[in-house]
């Protein structure tokens, strides 16, 4: 990972556009970074007691998805002061690990659910026998559902079994930046050295190599290198394999070669205990009736979820009062189980279909009737109707002017199969829920 300093000077960059430049002066220009912690928490030191609580009120969201990009990790921020710093015991020196994986995303603080179970199943039985149970692994599901902490966990696991293993976890665009850097350098050597001689690769959201042939090009090499080695490879993405249309057929084919799970967004019973595990961890003094209120309202994903609690804690100590089901409904309110968050149009919904399959909005509306254009078309226009009910003639106007007959058979065939097929009615799930909360 790289070093706190680094990543913070990546961030403010990513920081600076998204408020006004008063605001960027007064709170973030003067915070400094100190550390990364064994949790992944960042620390930024603040000026003082009345600066920390402003941030952690109204920017530790923001700030904390400008390290998670700049850093390309799952890192928390932290704010602490001269005297909290200065107050602090001096840190025990840590037993060593893999460097590259995130010290608390264990099998242990992985809280399991009916939304997860399998996909937990598959990665304990990967990590306690790792090349002979499932290879690969493949972990898909929507945005902070808990795939990385599962790949993290697998390999903390491995290395405490057989410290001797090579273990590297990296993001798509870590490898991608590889590739750039030894074709730049003409050392490919470099490239098959790093990756070919691992015992354990682990690679997060293999999606976003897509279209980049160099890098899909590597990546099939490696792949089949590491796999004919008998070595162990545990990838993620935010869909099925066979959805990932914009990889190349042949690494498709080659990642269902082993075993595929999904991680579902969690039930209220898994939501809830989540938030008590975090409550416990974070040595927050919360009671189970703002716990359940909290679950009931978020119910999209595991790292909105615990963001919501951060901010429920932070508002109550802001304003000194006790986190009561009052003061969470006052922070969360607008956060109602069953609404949408934001406003569905036909364009969302064009957009969100063209980007899941990867084709623009120009091929979308267009004539071709290749199934590549064509499956989505009707996805869209099926989606279109459930979510704006809209006419048949005004679906057919939003797509290039088809008849109403023409939507119709899209609307009914999508219906009918994924009556057939739980994997088109989850994939159609998965997008609805990206249309209505991003």
């Amino acid at each position: 990972m790289l070093s706190a300093n680094v990543i913070w000077s990546k961030a403010l960059p990513l920081l600076k556009p998204q408020m006004t430049e008063a605001s960027y002066e007064n709170w973030i220009a003067s915070l400094a970074p100190l550390r990364i912690e064994d949790d992944g928490a960042f620390v930024l030191l603040t000026t003082s007691s009345v600066h920390r609580d402003t941030l952690e009120r109204f920017y530790s969201a923001v700030i904390e998805k400008a390290l998670r990009e700049a850093g390309e990790a799952e890192l928390s921020v932290r704010f602490v002061t001269k005297e909290e710093e200065q107050a602090r015991p001096a840190a025990k020196s840590a037993a060593p690990g893999c460097p590259t994986l995130i010290p608390k995303y264990t099998f242990d603080t992985f809280v399991r659910g009916e939304s997860n179970r399998f996909a937990y199943a598959a990665a304990f039985a990967v990590a306690d026998n790792p090349s002979e149970a499932y290879n690969p692994l493949f972990i898909y599901g929507g945005v902070g559902l808990g795939k990385t902490h599962l790949m993290h966990a697998i390999g903390h696991y491995i290395h405490e079994q057989h410290p001797d293993y090579k273990i590297l976890y990296i993001t798509s665009e870590n490898f991608t930046n590889d590739v750039v850097a030894s074709i730049e350098k003409k050392d490919r050597a470099y490239l098959r050295e790093k990756y070919r001689t691992l015992d354990v690769l682990l690679i997060d959201d293999i999606q976003f190599i897509g279209g980049k042939e160099a890098t899909e090009l590597e990546f099939f090499n490696v792949f089949n290198d590491l796999k004919n080695a008998n070595k162990q490879i545990i990838l993620t993405s935010d869909k099925h394999p066979k959805d990932l249309q914009t990889l190349e057929a042949r690494i498709r084919t080659r990642i269902g070669w082993g075993l595929v799970v999904d991680i579902q967004p969690p039930d209220f019973e898994t939501r809830f205990a989540i938030l008590r595990r975090k409550a416990m961890e974070d040595g927050i003094d919360i009671a189970d009736g703002v716990i359940s209120m909290i679950a009931e309202r978020v119910n999209s994903n595991i790292r909105e979820l615990e963001g919501c609690l951060n901010r429920v804690v932070a508002y109550a100590k802001f304003v000194n009062k006790p986190v009561t089901v009052t003061v969470a409904e006052s922070v969360l309110k607008d956060y109602v189980s069953g609404e949408t968050r934001r406003s569905v149009s036909s364009e969302l919904i064009k957009q969100v279909v063209c980007d899941f399959y990867g084709i623009t909005s120009a091929e979308i509306e267009s004539g071709r009737r290749d199934h590549k254009f064509a499956y989505p078309r009707q996805i869209a226009m099926h989606l279109s109707r459930k979510l704006l009910d809209c006419s048949y003639q005004d679906i057919g106007a939003m797509y290039g002017g088809r008849h109403y007959s023409t939507v119709m058979h899209a609307c009914d065939t999508v219906e009918e199969a994924a009556e057939k097929d739980p994997e088109l009615k989850k994939t159609l799930d998965d997008l609805v829920e990206k249309i209505k909360n991003g």
